[in-house]
């Protein structure tokens, strides 16, 4: 990605927490009887909350808790509650994940499944839940945050109003009444456990969210499926992402994706940008916007065109929109427009 997020501490976190101790001291204890005293008592308090309110149809813990906890103690050895614990804790160290860490090995619903088919049903219904509706009750929200709330707090301190994942689609910021859908940057299909980690939810662009990345996995190759690295998004060290461009023709208005060439560099990154690029389609979009009539070419139309309005050369021109453009990276996708200028230069274009 082209920049980070800075993490919001917020109360909304509270529901992970209550998640933490349910699994790690609750269903994979060893021995004893399950009761409502087990909980964590805010989540407690929830599910005796919704169990009592009428209004609420569907029961979206107590029996669901109920059947998860008789799964985990009735067809489970230690040995395999141990295992899980360990997911839960590799699973939620989204840094960790992203870094491939040799000591953090993630646990997958498959991984579940093969220990017990009806325990990874229970479970993926009950985490997904978690996002979809649980976290939405007002019994949750009163003891935590609506995630409207944390929304706001978010795009306050992350005010660039770009996504960083493509670098030039906008994102909903504090004078919106809408705002966007969270991604769940390691997919929560395929791990259990994170679905309402704040650090593997980042407010991402609808092109980057549901046309690209959708449920790809970041950290698994999709062709050989061994364990790669990622960006993170809430990393505190910037990207240090390099982009060069080379124009294959000097014909502007013929100008296609094929004639041109895209190299992506971040020392020591690697394997990172692979997989960037890889989830996100970057090479695909950075070329059409490059070829696009309101993008590259009308980059090159203003420098070529334009620049007798302020009286400059076209080398003057040049160099005031690279200037520009450095100052300002995520403004008119100017970390595009920087390369994509000097290779038509290069070119032989201007």
């Amino acid at each position: 990605m082209l920049f980070n997020y800075h993490y919001v501490e917020h109360d909304i976190e509270k529901l992970q927490t209550w998640l933490d101790h349910l699994v790690k001291e609750v269903w994979c204890r060893n021995g004893g009887d399950y009761s409502l005293d087990l909980l964590h008592p805010d989540l407690k308090a929830v599910v005796e909350e919704i169990a009592n309110d009428d209004r609420i149809q569907k029961d979206h813990l107590d029996g669901p808790i109920k059947k998860i906890d008789k799964l985990f103690q009735n067809r489970l050895n230690a040995a395999q509650r141990a295992q899980i614990s360990d997911w839960y804790d590799n699973n939620n160290d989204i840094e960790a994940l992203c870094a491939n860490d040799p000591q953090k090995d993630p646990g997958t619903y498959s991984d579940i499944q093969a220990i017990d088919a009806d325990l990874e049903e229970a479970l993926k219904k009950f985490c997904q839940s978690l996002f979809t509706d649980i976290m939405h009750l007002k019994a949750v929200t009163t003891r935590t945050a609506e995630i409207d709330a944390h929304y706001d707090a978010f795009v306050t301190e992350n005010d660039e109003g770009k996504c960083p994942y493509c670098g030039y689609g906008d994102i909903k910021g504090q004078h919106h009444s809408k705002r966007e859908a969270y991604d769940h940057f390691l997919p929560k299909g395929t791990y259990p456990f994170n679905s309402v980690n704040f650090k593997n939810l980042a407010p991402m662009c609808h092109e980057c969210n549901s046309s690209y990345k959708h449920t790809k996995d970041p950290i698994r190759d999709s062709t050989s499926g061994t364990r790669r690295k990622a960006f993170y998004s809430y990393a505190t060290d910037a990207p240090g992402i390099s982009i060069d461009l080379k124009l294959s023709t000097a014909d502007i208005n013929e100008l296609c994706p094929s004639d041109i060439a895209l190299n992506v560099t971040a020392p020591g990154h690697d394997e990172e940008v692979e997989s960037w690029k890889d989830v996100f389609g970057i090479e695909e979009r950075y070329k059409a916007k490059c070829c696009g009539k309101n993008d590259g070419k009308a980059w090159l139309i203003r420098v070529l065109e334009e620049n007798e309005s302020y009286g400059l050369t076209p080398q003057e021109m040049l160099e005031a929109e690279i200037g520009v453009a450095e100052n300002n990276p995520w403004s008119d996708a100017n970390f595009l427009k920087k390369p994509f200028l000097l290779a038509c230069q290069n070119a032989g274009l201007m």
